[in-house]
């Protein structure tokens, strides 16, 4: 078991290594509202798995399921809706370019790096966890972008431009009698 765990921890941390570049060169043009869901979803499912692997309990006598078996939980009842997400996110880049298989490695690598550094991650991934496992499937992907908060990894294209506002000309009397 130490073993394993041990191996998890050192592929983690070699995949950490390999975050070279920045999450703006992340390999995807910006996702538009529906895609942005989905890439939320995807993000909030790496922190998960990341969780899972990487935090357990310290007390063998907590009756509290394990991280790693409500991990699985979730990916057993929302499979259907991570199978959608994933055709999603694909679409998002055959649409846009970019490579997925770089962006989901950045994204692994990025979670992979705060679970090391931020003393707060197994906690909060745990209650955004044990959150979700009470949701329905239609419900996943509004929790997932309110839950990830600000994604990086996600860069939502800039909604559709308005025209600016009608401005009043001054007829050229209007102009000379104020001059007057």
């Amino acid at each position: 078991m130490g073993g394993i765990l041990l191996s998890r921890l050192t592929v983690t941390a070699v995949l950490c290594g390999l975050l070279s570049a920045s999450p703006a060169l992340a390999g995807s043009a910006c996702f538009n509202a529906e895609e942005a869901k989905a890439g939320h979803l995807r993000t909030l499912q790496q922190e998960f798995n990341v969780a899972a692997l990487n935090c357990q309990s310290s007390d063998p006598n907590d009756p509290t399921p394990s991280i790693h078996d409500r991990y699985n939980s979730f990916v057993s009842k929302f499979g259907g809706k991570l199978s959608e997400n994933a055709h999603a996110v694909r679409a998002h880049f055959q649409r846009a370019g970019g490579n997925l298989d770089n962006w989901m490695t950045r994204v692994a690598n990025d979670a992979g790096q705060r679970v090391m550094s931020d003393p707060d991650y197994c906690q909060r991934a745990s209650d955004n966890l044990d959150k979700a496992l009470a949701l329905q499937p239609h419900e996943l992907d509004s929790f997932a972008t309110t839950a990830i908060g600000y994604d990086r990894y996600v860069e939502e294209c800039p909604g559709p431009k308005q025209a600016p506002a009608p401005t009043k000309k001054k007829s050229k009397h209007a102009v000379k009698t104020a001059e007057q």
